[in-house]
Formats: C-alpha cells, structure tokens, sequence
C-alpha cells in the first residue's frame, strides 16, 4: 500500500488527515508561538539594544561637547585673559602685555595638553586677528609663534559667533584644517566651540577633533552597519566612513533626504527607529548649544535588516527546520499507522469480493488480530460459510427441483408416446386400411377420408417433437454437444434457416444441471426465433472458456429487449435469465429493431476442452 495507493476519498486518506490534524494543530501553535515571540520578545530585544548603542555614542559625543563648553566658559573666566584683554585695549605693545600674553598662553597650553580632543585653542580679539593660539602639533602641544598668527576675520564660524550676544557660546559646522606633516599636507576635520567675550573682547576657541567628537563611528562603519551624523538641515557631517565638510563631495548624497526619502521625520529631531524596506535606521538628537534648540545633530546608525535580524532568521531557519521535519515525520507515522488499519481492511474486502463474484471463501490470514477488524473478519468468515452452506442447499433443491421438472416431463413423454401417440398410430393404421378398400368401391369420393388420414399423420409427427420437447433423449444418450446439434439441425429443418453451428468439443460432460439448463434456454431462443424472428440465418456457437458460454444469433427482424411488456416476455425472455441465474450464470439478450437478436449465455462451469 503506501502513498501512490492512496486513494483521497478512502479510509487511509481519512486516517492520515485526522493524524495530520492532531499533530499540524501544536505546530500551528508552535509556528504562532514563534511569529509573536520574535515579534514581541526578540525583534524589540534587538531593535533595544541598537537603540541603546546609539544612545551611548550619543551621550559620548554629549561628554565631549559638554567638556568643551566648560572648558570655553572657563577660559572665558581667566584671570590672565582678562588682564590681558584689559592691557590690550590700554597698551597692545607694552611688555607688561607681552607677559600677561604669554601667560595666557601659558595657560591654554596646559589645558590644551590636558585634552588629546582638542586641536586648537586660540583667543581672537575684536577684529578677528589671532592674539594667542595654541597647537597640538604633530608632537608636543606648542604656542603658535607671532609669524604664524593671523586674521580670521572673513572665516565664517568668527563672523556667526561674534553676532551672537556677549557670553553666547557657537558650535561650527564641520571644518577641514589642513596641517603640514612630513612634507604632506594632512587634513583634519575639526569643529570649533566659541564663546563671545564681553565688552567687545573678542573670541576664545577651542577647535575639536571631529573623531574626539563624533567619537570611533567612522571606524565603526562595515558591511554590518554604517554610523552617521547630519545636522538640522539634513546635511552630512559623517557618512560611512567619511567626514563631510559643506565643500566636499558626498558619496552618496549630500542630503539626508537623497538617500532615504522616507527620513523626513529625522529632520524634526527626537529619537527613535525608522525601518525602511532594506535596512533599519537607529538615531537620536543631541544639541551642541543646549540654548539653541534649533540646532541640532541627528546621530544614526544604518543596519541592513539581513544583518540586523540574522540570528532571529536563523531562528526561523531552525523552527520552520523542526517543523518541516516534524511534519515528514508525522506524515510518515501516519501511512504506516494508517496502513496497518486499511490493509486488513483492504484484503477483507478483496475476500468479501471473490467471494460475491466467485463464491469462494478465501482462507483467514495468517496473523489473526485481535482487534474490531479481526471479530468483522470472523464474522464475515462465519456469514460466508452460512451463506455458502444455504447455497449448497439451494443449488441441491434447485437441482431436485430441476431433476424431478425432467422425471415428470419424461413420464408425460413415456405416456404421451405409449398411449396417445400408439393409439394414433393404431387409429392411422385402421383408416387407411379402409381407406384403401373404399378406394376399391367408391373411388374419388373417398378425397375427405384421405385429408383426415394426413391430418392425423401430421398430429403424430408433433405429437412425437412435442415429446423430444418434453425430454431429449439425445441429451441422456449422447450429452450436451450432441443434443444442441440435433436441436439446432431439427429447428433448421422445420424453419428453413441457413444454419451456422459451431460447437466446440468437450473431453467431459457437464453438471447434469448445466447441461439441462443450457439446452433449455437454446431451445427457448430456437423457439423465439422461429416464431418470432423471421430469420433465414442463425448461429449457434459453444465456446470452453472459464466457463460455458453459448451463443445464439438470427438475421431477424429484431425488438427492443426493455420495451417490451411484462406479459409478452414473462415465459420467454425472462425465463431464459431465471434458468440461468439458478446455475449462477447469466443471460443477456442482445436486440434492436432491424438489427437482429443475439442471445449471450454464459455458466460457470469448467470443462475440459475435447479434440476432435
């Protein structure tokens, strides 16, 4: 049995369904159990714990900015600047100036060492001309030589934070500072943080590393994820791995909008997670001048959803595994469960069968079960053997019925042919002895005496087939063949057919019932046929194969076997199929208006074939 028998309305098809059921049912459960607790439980646990990694890098960057502005306000403060601002404006080029200079410079060095972050620090007067300034170098922090300081009146971060307000301080865009090293030129990106002296004092100002700023993002960036930072106009000051002055050359897009169009809601600022269809979009907000809410940066991280969710794909991967295989299994377990049930089944009612048709019991099988189907497989043994036995019975009366039919016909033939038929005879013999002394005396006139002596001539020779009608002698003398030769031969004779009779010798002859049987039914249809037919040809052909099947067929003019009545096809047609049924036989009738009639009988009963 097994998948390619699998019949989609039977039993087995019924049993795999309801097992598929029971056990698809917990891994229905099992598959939602997965789909909300990846949506629920792990796609927010990571989609956290990116958002808390911004968060950090954010606050990092926050320290950084927040120790600048401290660090500027403090500057602001110097006891030295102000003196130093104060002699400036009374004295620039007294050496009580010159001291006090460089004690500023002093002191900005010194904080300038303190912070590997910051790579300048310079004090500006009013005019944007530098007064002191200090580097890191390539080395050793050093204060700037007077050749090297200069006017940064035209730069733009000078113009902006000179119009704010006295003690405000002004966060830059990103810059690139291009420094000498080693005979090349290095830039470096940078960011200034300033503060507005007051009374017109000019600028201190510390520029910022933008790696100290923006902390290692830059190289942070892989095929895992990529950092990036714009401020509140969408513009880039780190993509990727690069920092993005307003002059250079974006990569991909100066615009935060060319890359994502969906990112419009960046702009407004805040914090929280945008997912696009290929990547997700981690940021927050942080503002370099806590003042000016207006300004700020937008701190995000790109990680592509293949990469971001791996671990929860994989997940699925080793669910959807599971319940693949879970589901083969199950399938599995299912056929052969559901196979040990309808097999027995199955070969019950191949036995069921062989015996309808056959009218065998086959034998138990080997294993006996001893479960609901083994007590039906008893109990259809137990029905079959009645029915087999009142069978038997059946077939015994039929065939004593049959029997005791052919005992009676014979002795009606005995009497009719020692009584009737001999005193016929008798009477036949008399009148034509007188017919012939008549003929003597009274010549032509005995022409009615005559006619009555043929008459009675032609009642003796019916009278004699009505007889071999009754009981054929051929059949007891010389069987089956031989009688329905003589009767097709004599029914030839009496309607004048063209007759075809192929009869197939038999080495043994039939069940008495058989042969009774199918002699009566060639008769009938002989009969029909002569009566009724109006033929000049018939057939009748005998054929030895599992079992008798005669053949019976006219030229004659034919009729329609179902549209026929009752009452006309009572002792005829009808009989034909009852005499066959009683030897588990059957007989069909082939017929049609102008097409002629066939006559189809077949018995089962093996004979062994004869040579001729």
């Amino acid at each position: 049995m097994g998948l390619r028998h699998l019949n989609i309305h039977g039993l087995q098809a019924r049993l795999v369904l309801v097992f598929m059921v029971l056990i698809l049912l917990p891994l229905a459960g099992v598959g939602l159990y997965d789909y909300f607790f990846t949506n629920n439980a792990l796609v927010p646990q990571v989609l956290g714990r990116l958002m808390s990694d911004v968060h950090l890098r954010s606050k990092n960057i926050v320290t950084v900015l927040d120790s600048a502005r401290g660090d500027v306000y403090t500057l602001g403060g110097l006891r030295s600047l102000r003196m130093l601002r104060l002699l400036l404006r009374q004295d620039p080029s007294s050496e009580q100036t010159a001291i006090w200079r460089n004690e500023v410079a002093h002191d900005l060095l010194a904080l300038l060492a303190g912070h590997p972050a910051y790579y300048q620090i310079q004090y500006l007067d009013a005019e944007g001309s530098e007064v002191v300034r200090v580097d890191s170098g390539t080395g050793e922090p050093r204060i700037a030589p007077d050749a090297e300081l200069g006017s940064l009146r035209e730069t733009p971060y000078f113009q902006e934070a000179m119009a704010l307000t006295c003690c405000e301080d002004f966060v830059s865009p990103l810059e690139v500072e291009m420094r000498q090293a080693g005979g090349q030129t290095e830039n470096i990106p940078i960011i200034r943080y300033a503060l507005r002296l007051e009374d017109g004092g000019g600028l201190v100002v510390i520029s910022l590393r933008a790696d100290a700023v923006l902390g290692d993002l830059a190289a942070h960036t892989s095929r895992a994820g990529s950092w990036a930072v714009f401020d509140q106009t969408g513009g880039f000051l780190l993509y990727a791995d690069r920092y993005l002055t307003p002059d250079a050359p974006a990569p991909a897009g100066r615009h935060v909008l060319e890359l994502y169009p969906q990112a419009s809601r960046l702009l407004a600022g805040g914090m929280g997670i945008l997912e696009t269809d290929s990547s997700v979009l981690a940021y927050t907000t942080i503002h370099p001048i806590r003042s000016q809410s207006e300004r700020f940066w937008v701190i995000y991280y790109d990680a592509p959803r293949h990469i971001l969710f791996a671990d929860i794909t994989n997940f699925h991967y080793t669910v959807a595994i599971f319940l693949l295989g879970t589901v083969l299994t199950a399938v599995a377990l299912a056929l052969i469960a559901s196979e040990r049930i309808v097999i027995p089944i199955v070969d019950l009612k191949r036995r069921v069968e062989r015996f309808g048709q056959e009218g065998i019991i086959s034998p138990p099988p080997a294993r006996v079960r001893r479960d609901e189907i083994g007590a039906l497989d008893d109990a259809f043994r137990d029905m079959a053997q009645e029915l087999d036995r009142k069978r038997q019975q059946q077939r015994r009366l039929i065939e004593r019925l049959i029997s005791a039919q052919e005992e009676e016909r014979k002795l009606v033939a005995y009497d009719l042919h020692d009584g009737l038929i001999q005193q016929m005879v008798g009477a036949r013999f008399h009148l034509t002895h007188f017919l012939q002394q008549c003929e003597q005396q009274m010549g032509s006139r005995t022409e009615g005496l005559r006619r009555g002596c043929d008459a009675l001539s032609e009642a003796i020779v019916e009278g004699r087939r009505i007889i071999e009608g009754l009981h054929p002698a051929v059949l007891d003398d010389l069987g089956l063949t031989a009688a329905l030769e003589e009767i097709a031969h004599s029914m030839s004779d009496l309607a004048g057919w063209e007759l075809q009779a192929d009869i197939e010798p038999l080495a043994a002859e039939p069940d008495k019932l058989v042969s009774v049987t199918l002699y009566r039914i060639a008769q009938e249809a002989l009969n029909n046929a002569r009566k009724h037919a109006q033929a000049t040809a018939v057939s009748l052909r005998l054929r030895n194969s599992d079992g008798l099947l005669l053949i019976i067929r006219d030229n004659g003019r034919g009729f329609d076997p179902d549209g026929l009545p009752e009452r006309s096809r009572g002792l005829g047609i009808t009989t034909m199929r009852e005499r066959a049924g009683l030897v588990d036989g059957r007989c069909a009738i082939h017929s049609a208006p102008g097409s002629g009639t066939m006559v189809e009988v077949w018995v089962p009963c093996t004979v062994e074939k004869g040579h001729l």
